[in-house]
Order: C-alpha cells, then sequence, then structure tokens
C-alpha cells in the first residue's frame, strides 16, 4: 500500500523495469523507501494501534482519479499494473 508513494516521490514508474533503472534511480528508490516508511511507522505502533494513520497521509496513493498532483498539478490517474493498480501521476512518473 505504501508502494504508490514511494515511486511517487522517487519519481518511477510502477511499470518501469528494475533492468532499466541507473545508479542514480536505485539511489532515489532506496531514498524514498526510508523516507516513506519511517514516515508512516511514525504514524502507528507495531500492530497498527495508536497514532492516526488515514488515507491523508498518503501523497498520491488512494487518491480521486482525476485529483491533481501534489507536485506539477496534473491529474493523479490509476493505472492497471500486473494484477493490481496503481496511482500515479504520468508527468512525474515517465515510463
Amino acid at each position: 500500500m505504501y508502494m504508490h508513494d514511494i515511486l511517487f516521490k522517487a519519481g518511477l514508474h510502477p511499470l518501469r523495469k528494475i533492468s532499466d533503472m541507473n545508479e542514480k534511480d536505485i539511489e532515489r528508490l532506496y531514498h524514498s523507501i526510508l523516507e516513506a516508511l519511517n514516515y508512516y511507522r511514525s504514524k502507528m505502533d507495531f500492530w497498527g494501534k495508536e497514532g492516526m494513520f488515514g488515507i491523508e497521509d498518503f501523497i498520491i496513493g488512494y487518491k480521486d482519479n482525476n485529483e491533481p498532483c501534489p507536485v506539477c498539478s496534473e491529474p493523479i490517474v490509476l493505472i492497471k499494473t500486473g494484477s493490481t493498480s496503481s496511482y500515479i501521476c504520468l508527468a512525474c512518473q515517465k515510463l
């Protein structure tokens, strides 16, 4: 459930192949994972109790289709990615 925002912060499209990523892409992904998971962890305890974690804590994940991207104001869209779907900004997360 965190992957939408992790990939958004890293500027990576969810359909991008790992083999097509360069060292800078991997470094951005690594830092995005750390930042996101530390933030979400700070919002709740190990069992998901206490703390307040809600839909408003996501940057683009689980937002309504066509809600504006917080960075560029382009619409957030829901795309099919394998057996699931991903919320992305097509302008910020180019394939």
